[in-house]
């Protein structure tokens, strides 16, 4: 099961395969504390995937806004109910803290390993200006690299990587030929 914590929140997702579009439709049951009880909704998400990790990871973020949107509309409702002083909470050790933002340093590099390598990225990553590459073969390519992930058992890092390697060893002509199946991209990594 794939879920995620924000915001007091608990967001679950529920991909599924839709087999008229042959893809995934990413979906979320999202949980939050009402007192003593609980209360939830099923948000279901139009956009349709190739892979499921797409789905979960598509369902998660858009649960995070689907929250915000919740949460600033709840806002608005009841301005006096999110008024509230934390530092009357807090032991007096703390309350002298000092809350200025550190300096600014150069921003760190995001290596988000654990989130799912989409197909608009492995898009944005294959498709450079003047190279005509059809969509179904970007389609069968990228689940040719899910399944060398699924199989290997690879991290996103690791498939990231590899489609910078292909990018290197690829020709720059106006026509690329890209890696089709699991071999080919067995090759590459």
């Amino acid at each position: 099961m794939w879920s995620r914590s924000y915001r007091k929140h608990v967001i679950m997702a529920f991909p599924s395969f839709d087999t008229v579009t042959n893809s995934w439709a990413p979906q979320a049951d999202i949980s939050w504390p009402t007192g003593p009880e609980r209360q939830s909704e099923f948000v279901r998400f139009p956009l349709r995937v190739m892979t499921e990790s797409e789905a979960v990871a598509y369902a998660l973020r858009k649960g995070e806004s689907w929250i915000d949107n919740r949460l600033k509309a709840h806002r608005a409702e009841n301005p006096a109910t999110f008024m509230v002083n934390r530092t009357s909470h807090l032991p007096s050790d703390f309350r002298k803290t000092d809350f200025n933002p550190p300096a600014k340093s150069a921003a760190p590099i995001r290596d988000d390993s654990s989130a799912a390598f989409t197909f608009a990225q492995f898009k944005f990553a294959v498709v450079r200006p003047g190279i005509k590459i059809s969509e179904t073969a970007l389609r069968k390519s990228y689940s040719g690299l899910m399944q060398l992930q699924k199989n290997r058992n690879c991290s996103t890092a690791e498939i990231r990587a590899t489609v910078k390697r292909a990018q290197d060893l690829l020709p720059s002509r106006s026509t690329r030929r890209l890696p089709m199946t699991e071999r080919a991209w067995r090759k590459i990594a």
